[in-house]
């Protein structure tokens, strides 16, 4: 496996903030003449969560991993947030339309087939992610980045996200350290209720009943739009887990706990979103009916 790491400021020339991120890490499988020389692999673009303040290591790597693991080419985001910046959306969204057009412009060479890329977000990673799949609806970005390619995704998969700016259920810090603070115009502008229509990128969502971060409403309000708007969808809420499971096994936690208080189900969302993924038409050779 090939693991590089690329600033996407730099590769696309767009003039980088001071504090901004912008990496994107890929894990690219080699090709081997003992396997397959001219196949294309599906893509996973990964964005890990952190409340818009950090980015989460468990929802990086370990993420990347099981995708990898299933036949695709993954790709961990790492974007711009408040903890050493204090860059405000857009940026946030251009640094993933950027990751999604850096993957389809070099697919020939990622070996990835560029009608087949998905997206994975957690949290507030899951509010970037679902966001991308709605960037028709962001034009404040096209300020910043001007692709030439399409930069929605195929489909997005969105873990317990970050969806609403209402007060009933927000996750209200994510929306501020997203827009700063108190800043209700770009709350409600950046809210995916606001953003999803018949355009958007087809969703696979999923959250526990008792995530006390992020409540599942984000997650059931955000499939009552989809479903509003015709777009495919699949809602998955299981019933126990802290927020936060990431891939919910010993590859994310030191401790036990977590563990022990969750639905024994709820590592099946990874297997699920596969399943969902082929059924969108995104699948490799070692997915299996």
């Amino acid at each position: 496996m090939k693991i590089e790491t690329v600033d996407l400021y730099e590769y696309f020339k767009v003039k980088k903030p001071e504090g901004a991120r912008g990496i994107l890490t890929s894990y690219v499988a080699n090709v081997s003449r003992e396997i397959d020389v001219e196949r294309k692999l599906p893509a996973m673009l990964v964005i890990p969560g952190g409340g818009y303040y950090m980015v989460s290591d468990r929802e990086a790597e370990p993420v990347a991993l099981k995708y990898v693991a299933a036949g695709f080419n993954a790709f961990i985001l790492n974007y711009s947030v408040a903890e050493d910046s204090s860059l405000h959306y857009p940026y946030q969204l251009v640094e993933a339309e950027m990751a999604v057009a850096y993957i389809r412009l070099n697919a020939e060479s990622l070996h990835i087939d560029a009608k087949k890329v998905a997206a994975v977000g957690f949290s507030a990673g899951g509010h970037l992610c679902a966001s991308l799949g709605s960037c028709h609806n962001c034009p404040e970005a096209e300020e910043i980045f001007k692709p030439s390619v399409c930069v929605k995704p195929n489909a997005v998969i969105l873990g317990y996200p970050v969806i609403s700016s209402d007060v009933r259920f927000a996750h209200i810090d994510s929306f501020r350290n997203l827009c700063g603070a108190d800043n209700e115009k770009d709350f409600k502008k950046t809210d995916v209720l606001n953003l999803i229509d018949g355009k958007s990128a087809p969703a696979f969502i999923w959250s526990t009943n008792n995530d006390n971060a992020v409540p599942c409403e984000n997650a059931i309000r955000a499939a009552l739009k989809y479903n509003e708007a015709k777009v495919p969808f699949s809602l998955h809420v299981f019933g126990k887990g802290e927020h936060g499971l990431s891939v919910a096994d010993a590859t994310v936690y030191g401790y036990a706990n977590p563990l022990n208080e969750m639905s024994v189900s709820a590592p099946e969302w990874v297997r699920l979103s596969l399943e969902w993924l082929d059924e969108q038409g995104i699948c490799t050779k070692l997915i299996t009916r």
